[in-house]
């Protein structure tokens, strides 16, 4: 019997809720790291308002529904 593989797409992005962030640049603040915590950066960043993974899956079904998702995570290349 014939086996079909259905394409399949994977995504990356760090999810941060906003008050992690503000944990990390107090943080950052006393180590001198980030400007001394005056600025917040990573590669393929999503910061949601409210901590939790419930929160996180409806940011993410939410950019899904408005078309917006591939605009804000990255694709990652299949392999080869």
């Amino acid at each position: 019997m014939p086996r079909f593989i259905l394409p399949t797409s994977r995504w990356s992005s760090t999810i941060f809720a906003l008050a992690e962030v503000d944990r990390l640049m107090r943080s950052w603040e006393a180590s001198g790291e980030a400007v001394s915590g005056q600025c917040f950066f990573c590669a393929d960043g999503l910061i949601v308002r409210n901590p939790g993974i419930g929160s996180m899956v409806r940011v993410i079904a939410g950019l899904v529904a408005s078309g917006e998702f591939d605009g804000v995570v990255r694709r990652i290349a299949d392999p080869e």
